[in-house]
């Protein structure tokens, strides 16, 4: 029996932007501004972003807005995010402790002083990304935001939200 093989076909990645937001809000704060200055209606995921890791697992909250006019999806995440660092303390006697320690994570490392992501799941020249970037800079609160190079991200599938 014969062996077909495709030749030449490369899988393509879906094109995306990212947009790095600097703020000191909390995730569903950013969220609900994003909403209100830009008319979006971001709303929570059922799933979280988890990032496993040797001591812990982060959960990042992911907020969706998807736009069936112009076939693009919206994801915001909070770069940084605590997390619950879960360590047993013997006492020495019958019974160990569990001690709660609150870690501060990361989600991207490249871009660690980023607070908060937006994914468009879209390529920069089909939509008017600075027209977006202007609006974000004009919520309250937001110091700054600006595109991010998705080239220099190592870990890629951090930004894979379903």
């Amino acid at each position: 029996m014969a062996t077909y093989k495709l030749d030449g076909w490369d899988y393509e990645e879906e094109p995306y932007t990212l947009v790095g937001i600097h703020s000191t809000m909390e995730p569903y704060r950013m969220a609900y501004m994003v909403n209100k200055y830009l008319g979006l209606k971001f709303h929570r995921t059922d799933e979280d972003q988890d990032v496993i890791m040797p001591n812990f697992t982060v959960r990042y909250p992911v907020y969706k807005y998807e736009d069936v006019i112009n076939y693009t999806t919206f994801y915001l995440t909070p770069n940084k995010y605590w997390a619950s660092l879960n360590t047993v303390v013997s006492s020495g006697g019958l019974f160990d402790n569990q001690e709660e320690t609150e870690v501060k994570t990361v989600l991207l490392k490249e871009f660690a002083k980023v607070d908060f992501i937006i994914k468009v799941e879209k390529e920069a020249s089909f939509f008017p990304l600075k027209k977006l970037i202007n609006d974000l800079t004009k919520i309250p609160h937001v110091i700054t935001a600006y595109q991010l190079d998705e080239h220099v991200i190592k870990q890629q599938d951090y930004l894979i939200f379903e």
